[in-house]
């Protein structure tokens, strides 16, 4: 971002405060005045925006406003008197005074002489003491005044913090008694804390869509049931779906329809003017009237139904109904053909009905809405891709893209791919991912066909590698590592000819395998200045690995193999890997019978480097030499190797040695390993066939009574921002 410091202290900012960061500066970098600081340092006016933005995001948390009346309601600055932003409720009856701190490390507080500076500045408001105070609060003078000269007036006051939200007694009975002094006779004071957590929530709120109202007149048959679940079928006129789709009101004013947003709880978006669509736009067009009879009808779903009567309360008579929070869950083609149609002839959509059938999710059993939504989508043919929407780890997924990286994840057939600096898309991620896990089957499944990508259940790979949740970040990375093996083997491409051009076509999903094998999952988790040296080398790493693996075709399986049947052979490359591992890893020559032999013998899996949380553990010699750590996995981890793990239950144990690079000292075969590595391996000997492509190590080995390494390193954090930095605040 223009402007930011931002990326040089990220390694030691929590990830919440990150995305909180990111998002603050995407929504008021553009919007909050920061005149008063343009001979500023940059670090300086960066710390005083995001403490802006921070009393501006709990106006629009509070005030229910708009992004620019809170950019608009700041006053922070000199003479501001402890109030850093003013917000008014829609009524014009209750007003908020906010003060906010912000701090990198997200342990901000608010102490008593804060507390005392904004009862001050209340004190001047409601005194009409106005002379003392900057510019941008005599702009609001006005509104200030008709607020406080209200009779039943409501003033809250704001401690908007950058942190844990924790006040001291003193701090609390200070807003206490201003509370008590100002209220009385219908006014009233109180004070609230929005703090981390609040604030982090707001973010991910904002990500979602919404929600979406939904009118539809019944004037012809239809009929209701209530039990076990409220549901609504009938037939509405296509006029009124091209109304939510495209927006239009019955008088020809045009208002904003919804769009592509009605399917948002569908499995794909529109898929254009397919051929089956164009049919149904021409069918309603040429035959209104008989278009009910040829179609299956939509299915509406939403959280309730609302439902009125025009004359007669009975099945079947006139009604009107309201969908509250209402998606289109299977007809999302047929909801944009009716506004294609009604585009072109909007009199004969008005002729054409639609079976619709409205069903309300208000006390269903958790999980139904899906299962409707993936059985009923059977008109337009299905892909397997299709049914991963309607998987939160995806919606999930995005949310993370979107909050760490301020870049977008799409992920339903049908919405465009953003461009290559700006996101990914999910097949492109999931390539990514297969390449990236230890079985090499994974990318031999991929070459064959992408809906591989997308089976579920044991084995599948969608399951092993979404099955738990990777972060934006292990994403992100490996899509920019398949990115550049991809790239770099197109440059390589036109230096090959014959045979070992043809390695280079069918081979390169596998070379993108082995260039993920080398660099090791641990590097994924890197400082991105470290990161930035990894992708660096990317583009050796395919030199070096591409010459050997077309050397070790001809050298297992002769001259005279199939190219193509040989990459498509998971047993063959599963070999290939292994030599081709082997001999890069031993520096000798591919074509040594010998070492060959030796090589085939020994497949076990590099030694990673050491994730970031071991650093800071060591170099603060948080944990002491030979402190016993015990695995803890997940469910769905104890299912799958849980017996291996009983078999010898020194499996489960391990010592911490201080050593940044494998701290962990296994008590099974008393060697030393990175908690990722160690994880890892521990997979590979239970020999798990579905384990996910993400490990997270220090989140797995824990200290007893002291949590995990991942816990034990955020609190060491804490102790080591307050030690060196005690009782500051961020400028305010």
């Amino acid at each position: 971002m223009a402007g930011s410091t931002w990326g040089k202290g990220a390694q030691s900012m929590p990830l919440e405060v990150q995305h909180i960061k990111r998002a603050l500066l995407r929504e008021f970098q553009d919007r909050i005045s920061m005149d008063d600081f343009e001979k500023k340092d940059p670090t300086e006016r960066e710390t005083a925006l995001l403490s802006r933005a921070v009393s501006a995001k709990a106006a629009r948390i509070l005030a229910d406003c708009t992004s620019d009346e809170a950019a608009a309601w700041v006053i922070d600055g000199r003479d501001d008197f402890g109030i850093d932003c003013v917000a008014f409720s829609a009524s014009g009856s209750e007003l908020w005074l906010i003060q906010a701190k912000w701090k990198d490390k997200g342990t901000a507080g608010f102490d008593t002489e804060a507390a005392l500076k904004l009862v001050h500045g209340l004190k001047k408001l409601d005194n009409r003491d106005l002379d003392h105070f900057n510019e941008r609060l005599q702009l609001l003078a006005d509104r200030v005044h008709g607020v406080l000269r209200l009779p039943t007036c409501k003033v809250n006051l704001v401690v908007a913090l950058m942190g844990d939200g924790r006040l001291s007694i003193e701090t609390r009975n200070i807003l206490d008694e201003a509370a008590n002094e100002f209220g009385g006779r219908g006014r009233s004071v109180e004070y609230r804390v929005l703090d981390q957590r609040d604030f982090h929530r707001a973010i991910r709120e904002d990500l979602e869509p919404l929600p979406i109202t939904l009118r539809a007149t019944m004037d012809r048959e239809w009929y209701s049931r209530e039990t076990p679940y409220k549901a609504v079928i009938g037939e509405v006129s296509a006029d009124q779906l091209a109304r939510w789709y495209g927006g239009r009101s019955d008088d020809g004013a045009h208002e904003k329809g919804h769009g592509e947003r009605l399917y948002d709880r569908n499995v794909r978006k529109t898929l254009g003017l397919t051929g089956v669509n164009q049919t149904m736009v021409e069918s309603m067009l040429a035959d209104p009237e008989g278009f009910l009879y040829r179609h299956n009808g939509i299915t509406v779903q939403c959280d309730r139904i609302e439902q009125e009567y025009h004359a007669k309360r009975a099945v079947g008579q006139p009604t009107t109904l309201t969908l509250y929070n209402a998606s289109v869950v299977n007809g999302a083609q047929t909801v944009s053909s009716a506004f294609r149609a009604f585009e072109r002839d909007p009199e004969a959509v008005a002729e054409a009905y639609v079976l619709v059938r409205i069903i309300s999710l208000d006390g269903t059993p958790e999980g139904f809405g899906r299962s409707i939504t993936k059985a009923t989508n059977t008109q337009n043919h299905m892909e397997l891709r299709d049914y991963i929407a309607i998987d939160t780890v995806q919606s999930e997924i995005q949310k993370d893209f979107r909050l760490s990286l301020d870049k977008e994840y799409v992920f339903r057939r049908g919405e465009l791919d953003p461009a290559p600096e700006s996101g990914c898309s999910v097949t492109e991620a999931a390539t990514a991912l297969a390449c990236m896990h230890r079985d090499s089957s994974l990318a031999v499944r991929v070459k064959g066909s992408t809906n591989a990508l997308w089976e579920e259940g044991p084995g599948g790979a969608y399951t092993r590698l979404f099955g738990q949740q990777p972060t934006a970040q292990q994403i992100w990375r490996a899509v920019q590592v398949f990115r550049l093996v991809r790239d770099q083997l197109t440059q390589l491409r036109a230096k090959f000819s014959g045979r070992p051009a043809a390695v280079v076509d069918s081979g390169g999903l596998l070379v993108a395998h082995l260039v993920f094998q080398r660099i090791g999952r641990d590097r994924f988790d890197e400082p991105d200045e470290e990161w930035a040296a990894v992708l660096s080398d990317v583009p050796g790493q395919v030199s070096a690995v591409l010459p050997c693996l077309i050397t070790m075709v001809d050298t297992l399986f002769t001259k005279k193999s199939y190219v193509t049947s040989t990459f498509a052979n998971e047993g063959r490359c599963a070999r290939l890997v292994s030599a081709v591992l082997g001999v890069l890893e031993r520096g000798t020559g591919p074509d040594s019978p010998m070492n060959l032999k030796a090589l085939m013998s020994d497949t076990g899996p590099k030694r990673q480097r050491r994730p970031q949380t071991v650093r800071l553990l060591v170099d603060h010699d948080a944990i002491s030499e030979g402190t016993p750590l015990i695995y803890a996995p997940s469910t769905v981890e104890e299912l799958a190797i849980g017996a291996w793990l009983d078999e010898n239950p020194r499996r489960r144990r391990a010592s911490w040695v201080n050593d940044r690079k494998t701290p962990i000292l296994w008590e099974a075969d008393g060697k030393r390993y990175s908690p990722t590595g160690l994880v890892s391996h521990m997979w590979n000997a239970a020999d798990w066939k579905e384990q996910w492509s993400a490990v997270q190590g220090p989140k797995q080995w824990r200290v007893a009574a002291e949590g995990t390494l991942v816990e034990i390193a955020e609190r060491l954090w804490q102790r080591i921002t307050d030690d060196e930095d005690p009782g500051e605040e961020s400028t305010a």
